[in-house]
């Protein structure tokens, strides 16, 4: 009887538990395991050097797969990947160099341009708020994405920009969503990992409106989270394990993943935010996705 592959997933700044980022990269890791039976191990983010120490750790082990998680691990894989060109690497979420290195890239703009527009219909203060965690290139893409979808529609509504600075403290983001919501912000979208759980409570107690990332954060507040922009960090660990399994691995590949890859999804609006998020202002989201799918509507990701 093969032994089992076995692969190592290497978690972002926040871990476990964040309902995001790294907790869509487990779900993704357990599907496969389920569908391939396959032999798992995960790590806690550390900090680069220790990250370094466990990802060379399952290079020594014979790890037929070594996949790292976020922008944070970005350089640590390049640097073990290049001293191992022997072993197998994935990289999620950015991109990396490397003739053994798989690497997953995500078109959010597609999500954040849509809850821009859905912003900035329902605001009534005009005032719109925008929350990152950690000030990654990432985070910044995202920003400018929902900044210009809330500029389609009304280029006069007022637009507040703060970063927590991390992505593991949902007290700072708890506070910082207050602070916005303070300065007149009726509805916030929150990009901020583990800090977005205590945007989400300030969301609720100042009964103010709040657009989540990662997964579908609605029931943790169902009347003031309008809806989530999903990203899917499980598909492209799926895939590549897939890849290993099935023998058709490439190294040096960037996989970008959106809509119609299954990297992205939008949370169904509940019946608790219908009459905030009506019935002809989820028309409106859904023509517009498509036109941004389709190219006709065209993001700037730049400043």
């Amino acid at each position: 009887m093969p032994n089992k592959i076995k692969v190592g997933l290497q978690l972002s700044v926040g871990g476990l538990g964040d309902q995001s980022f790294n907790d869509s990269a487990y779900a993704g890791l357990e599907e496969a395991s389920h569908l391939y039976d396959i032999e798992f191990e995960t790590a806690t983010w550390q900090n680069p050097e220790l990250n370094k120490v466990t990802l060379e750790n399952w290079v020594k082990a014979g790890f037929d797969l070594i996949i790292a998680a976020g922008y944070g691990n970005a350089p640590t894989v390049a640097e073990v990947a290049a001293k191992y060109p022997d072993s197998r690497f994935a990289l999620v979420d950015v991109a990396a160099e490397g003739s053994n290195i798989w690497s997953a890239t995500y078109r959010e703009y597609e999500g954040d341009f849509v809850v821009g527009v859905l912003a900035a219909l329902v605001t009534q203060t005009r005032i719109v708020g925008f929350m990152g965690g950690g000030v990654t290139p990432i985070v910044r893409r995202i920003e400018l994405g929902f900044a210009q979808g809330v500029r389609n529609v009304d280029s006069s509504i007022s637009f507040i920009s703060d970063y927590v600075g991390d992505f593991d403290d949902p007290e700072g983001g708890r506070l910082l969503a207050e602070t916005q919501y303070m300065l007149g912000a009726d509805v916030i979208y929150q990009v901020a990992g583990r800090c977005g759980l205590g945007a989400i409570e300030a969301a609720q107690k100042f009964e103010r409106w709040i657009i989540s990332t990662g997964g579908d954060h609605s029931h943790l507040a169902p009347r003031a989270v309008l809806t989530s922009r999903i990203k899917n960090v499980g598909r492209p660990v799926r895939d590549v394990i897939a890849s290993v399994v099935e023998g058709n691995f490439e190294g040096g590949v960037v996989k970008s993943y959106g809509f119609a890859e299954g990297g992205l999804t939008l949370a169904p609006i509940r019946p608790s935010v219908s009459k905030v998020v009506t019935p002809p202002i989820q028309s409106i989201m859904q023509e517009i996705q498509a036109q941004v799918i389709s190219g006709k509507i065209r993001v700037e990701l730049e400043d």
